[in-house]
């Protein structure tokens, strides 16, 4: 589980997030959603130890400030756009990663196979479809089992067989007992996968209830809908 205690993030004289407060729980797939400069990005950061809150604020993963410890190689991370040198080869990247990861990757050969990444394990990443450079994000954040994934827009730029693939792979990592927080602008797609959805306005936290809850207070006939009107509400009263 990762707990976030009085979480506040401040650029010079500008407050992104204001004492945020969330417990998400083991074995749930968790929805972040909220529009543009909510402070989503800034609370992957926060979590993910790539920028750092204020001094009061708690970063916990099962208990522990996983900051301060080797504890962060329990949070596997897929950003929306992969960033590897171009001029490295994809087998001279996983072999690099593989050193920097102190977990056993016990699921690599499995995903490179399901994948099909040795048929371009060859080629430079720089010459790499948009779609296979996918597939290799894919296979660094999930060869090893973690506690906690965070994943940023999944499904972003992957064809529908891959995109499949992926949103199978977070149910079974769920199924193992995985936290899993994904972002995503596509509200069919927070409806179809995530157990709950916390919402962002103006660096506050609006919900974090299951879609079923949140339609029902809304009273709309889609997340689109409800969400719109959450934030829109929120946004005039912030």
């Amino acid at each position: 589980m990762i707990q976030i205690q009085n979480l506040t993030k401040t650029y010079k004289k500008n407050t992104v997030i204001r004492n945020l407060n969330l417990d998400i729980q083991e074995g749930v797939i968790t929805a972040l959603v909220g529009p543009n400069g909510s402070g989503k990005t800034t609370l992957l950061k926060c979590i993910l130890g790539l920028t750092f809150p204020s001094k009061e604020s708690k970063l916990l993963l099962a208990g522990v400030e996983y900051l301060k410890q080797d504890a962060i190689q329990e949070i596997g991370y897929m950003p929306q756009t992969p960033l590897f040198p171009l001029n490295l080869k994809v087998k001279e990247i996983l072999e690099i990663l593989e050193t920097l990861e102190k977990k056993e990757p016990v699921f690599k050969e499995k995903i490179i196979e399901e994948l099909e990444i040795k048929k371009f394990e060859n080629k430079y990443f720089g010459e790499l479809s948009g779609g296979m450079k996918q597939k290799v994000n894919i296979l660094q954040c999930f060869s090893s089992e973690k506690k906690f994934y965070i994943i940023d827009e999944p499904t972003a730029s992957l064809d529908p067989h891959i995109s499949f693939y992926l949103k199978n792979l977070l149910k079974e990592r769920k199924t193992m007992g995985s936290s899993i927080l994904f972002t995503s602008h596509i509200m069919s797609e927070v409806d179809e996968i995530a157990d709950r959805v916390i919402v962002l306005v103006e660096g506050k936290l609006i919900l974090h209830e299951t879609p079923r809850e949140i339609l029902a207070k809304s009273k709309a006939s889609n997340m689109e809908e409800a969400l719109r009107s959450f934030w829109m509400k929120e946004g005039k009263h912030a």
